[in-house]
C-alpha cells in the first residue's frame, strides 16, 4: 500500500483537520507578502529638487521666487505660469545651473507628513539605483533562504524550518524603522527575504502533502489568495500611513502572535513517514482522524511499501541533493523546464507589482486594486485548474499576460482615461497571477517527495534571479527611461516560458504524488493517466464510505 492510499482512504482528502492545519500556515503568508512589497511604499518616487547654496534645512518645496536660472522648472511648466506655491508646476529633478548634480543636496516635495526611506537617505539622482539595490537584497535573501531552507525542509523537518523563518522575520522586521543607515537597511531586507521561502513555500508544501489528489489544488491557489490579502491591506495600510517607520512597524508587529506555531502547528506526517519516523505520524494522524470523525488502522506503518522491485534499499531511505535532479532523463526535462519559467513567473510577477502605476494612474489606487485582481484569478484557477489541466492554464496566463502588456505599449500613446489603464493593468496582472497560482500546484506534482522540497527550493532560488532583474528595470529603468524597457524583456520572455510549458512538461492532473525518482522514471505517460483515474475514482468512493 502507498502513503497516499492509506492517507485519504482513512483520513479523507481534505476534512476538519487538513481545513484547519491549512489556514494557520497561510495566515503568516499575508505578512510575508507585506513585507515583499512594502518597499513600492516605503521608498515611493518623491519630488524633489537640488537645494540652493545657502538655502535652509527645512525649506519649502516650492520658492516664492523665479529661480529659473538656477533650477529650471519641469518640460511640461512654464516660469510664466508659476503661481506662489503651486502645486502643478514642478521643478526639474537634479538638475542646477545646467548640470546634473546638486552640490547642496535636496529639497523634497513631501504632501501629506510623508516620510520616506527616498528622503531620509536621500537615494535620488546618481544614487536611484540605490533603491533597486536594496529592494534587490530582498530576492538575494530569498534566494540564499531557498537553497538552504530547501535543504533543510526536506532533512530536518517541515515545520522546524517554518518556525525559524518565522522568528527570522519577526526580528528583522521589528528592527527595520529604527535602523540609522541605508546598507544596515539593505541588510534586514535580506534577512527578511531569506525567510521568505522558509514561510511561503513550506506552507505550500505543509498543505499540499496533506491534502488529497482531487483537492491538491487547493494549497497554492489558496495560499496565493492569502498572499493577494497581504497586498491589498498593505496599500490600504499604505495610503493612510505615509511615514515608512510606522507602515513598517504595522507590518512586524502582529507576526509576533504566529510563535504560538511552535505548539499548535505540527510536523508534515509524509514527510516523518519518508523519514520512517512512524510512532510521530502515527501521533499526528491519530488526532487528524479523530478531529475528521475517522479512523487509522494499528501499525498501518507495516503495509507502507518502503522496497523497489528488486529488494534493494528503497529511494526512500537515503538523503537526496541537487544533483539527483539532474540524472535521469524525464526528472532532468522536468528541472530544465522549472528552472526557467520560476525566474521568468517572478519577475513579471514582482515587477508589475512593484509598479503599479507603469501606465499610469495614483500607484496606492492601482496597488489595491491589483492585489484584489488576484482573488478572482484565483478563483479562476480553483474552478478550472482540474479540468482544464495545469499545463493549458500556466502556458495560456503567460501567453496573455505577454499579449495584454504588448497591447498597452500600443495604447499607450492614446491618453486613455485612467479607468482604461486600470483594466488593462488588472488583466496583466491576473494573467501572471494564475500563472503563479498554478506553478505552486504544478512543480510539486512534477517531483517525487524523496526530493521534492529540494527541487521547490531551487525553483525558488531561480525565481529569484528574475525578481533581481524586476527590481532595477522596474525601480530603475523604467523610472530613467520608460515603460518599453520593462513591456519588451517582460513579453518576450513570457511567450517562451509558455511555449517551453504546453510543448516539454507533462500533464500532472489528478496523478498521485509520486513518491521516488524510480517511480517517476518507471511511469508510462499514457498508462498511469488511466490507471490513476480509476483509483481515484476507487479512492473518493472509499474515502465517501469511511467519512459517512
Amino acid at each position: 500500500m502507498k502513503f497516499d492510499d492509506l492517507l485519504f482512504t482513512y483520513l479523507g482528502e481534505f476534512g476538519k483537520y487538513q481545513a484547519t492545519q491549512f489556514i494557520l500556515v497561510c495566515l503568516p503568508t499575508m505578512f510575508t507578502a507585506m513585507h515583499s512589497l512594502s518597499w513600492t511604499f516605503t521608498a515611493p518616487d518623491v519630488n524633489h529638487r537640488c537645494r540652493l547654496q545657502n538655502e535652509q534645512e527645512n525649506t519649502n518645496y516650492f520658492l516664492k521666487n523665479d529661480v529659473s536660472p538656477y533650477i529650471p522648472f519641469d518640460d511640461s511648466c512654464f516660469s510664466s505660469s508659476f503661481t506662489n506655491n503651486s502645486e502643478k508646476c514642478l521643478y526639474k529633478k537634479c538638475t542646477y545651473q545646467n548640470t546634473s548634480t546638486c552640490p547642496y543636496g535636496y529639497v523634497y516635495y513631501l504632501p501629506n507628513n510623508m516620510y520616506t526611506a527616498i528622503n531620509r537617505w536621500d537615494i535620488v539622482c546618481e544614487r536611484s539605483i540605490w533603491k533597486a539595490t536594496i529592494q534587490s537584497s530582498y530576492y538575494v535573501g530569498q534566494m540564499l533562504g531557498s537553497i538552504i531552507f530547501g535543504i533543510l525542509g526536506d532533512r530536518v523537518g517541515r515545520k522546524k524550518v517554518f518556525m525559524m523563518a518565522l522568528v527570522m522575520q519577526i526580528v528583522a522586521g521589528l528592527l527595520m524603522p529604527i535602523t540609522p543607515h541605508w546598507l544596515l537597511y539593505a541588510f534586514l531586507r535580506l534577512i527578511t527575504g531569506f525567510s521568505h521561502p522558509g514561510i511561503f513555500v513550506i506552507a505550500v508544501i505543509i498543505g499540499m502533502e496533506l491534502v488529497g489528489p482531487s483537492k491538491r489544488k487547493i494549497s497554492p491557489v489558496f495560499t496565493g489568495g492569502f498572499f493577494a490579502l497581504g497586498q491589498v491591506v498593505l496599500g490600504i495600510l499604505a495610503y493612510f500611513l505615509r511615514d515608512y517607520r510606522f507602515l513598517q512597524v504595522s507590518i512586524a508587529l502582529p507576526t509576533v502572535f504566529f510563535l504560538s506555531y511552535h505548539f499548535i502547528v505540527p510536523e508534515s506526517p509524509r514527510w516523518l513517514v519518508s523519514k520512517k519516523r512512524y510512532v510521530e505520524a502515527d501521533k499526528i494522524l491519530r488526532k487528524a482522524a479523530k478531529t475528521n470523525k475517522t479512523t487509522i488502522p494499528e501499525k498501518w506503518w507495516e503495509e507502507i511499501d518502503t522496497m523497489n522491485e528488486n529488494g534493494d534499499k528503497s529511494d526512500l531511505e537515503r538523503n537526496h541533493g541537487y544533483s539527483d535532479l539532474f540524472k535521469t532523463p524525464k526528472i532532468r526535462i522536468r528541472s530544465i523546464v522549472a528552472f526557467f519559467i520560476w525566474p521568468v513567473v517572478s519577475m513579471v510577477y514582482y515587477g508589475v507589482s512593484m509598479k503599479p502605476d507603469f501606465l499610469g494612474g495614483d500607484p496606492y489606487i492601482a496597488f489595491i486594486f491589483g492585489g484584489l485582481m488576484e482573488l478572482p484569478a484565483m478563483v479562476v484557477v480553483y474552478c478550472i485548474i482540474d479540468t482544464f489541466g495545469r499545463k493549458p492554464l500556466l502556458g495560456g496566463g503567460f501567453i496573455f499576460c505577454a499579449l495584454f502588456m504588448i497591447i498597452s505599449l500600443f495604447l499607450g500613446d492614446l491618453n486613455l482615461n485612467w479607468i482604461w489603464n486600470l483594466i488593462l493593468y488588472s488583466l496583466v496582472k491576473g494573467s501572471i497571477t494564475i500563472v503563479y497560482a498554478s506553478i505552486y500546484t504544478f512543480t510539486p506534482e512534477l517531483f517525487p517527495t524523496v526530493i521534492r522540497n529540494t527541487a521547490m527550493g531551487l525553483c525558488s532560488t531561480f525565481a529569484r534571479i528574475g525578481a533581481i532583474l524586476s527590481s532595477y528595470v522596474s525601480m530603475w529603468l523604467v523610472t530613467e527611461f520608460g515603460k518599453l524597457y520593462m513591456i519588451i524583456p517582460f513579453s518576450i520572455c513570457a511567450i517562451i516560458a509558455g511555449i517551453a510549458t504546453l510543448f516539454l512538461l507533462p500533464e500532472t492532473v489528478g496523478e498521485p504524488l509520486i513518491e521516488t525518482i524510480e517511480q517517476l522514471e518507471n511511469l508510462n505517460d499514457k498508462d498511469i493517466i488511466l490507471t490513476e483515474t480509476k483509483k481515484l475514482s476507487m479512492t473518493d468512493e472509499l474515502t465517501t464510505n469511511t467519512i459517512n
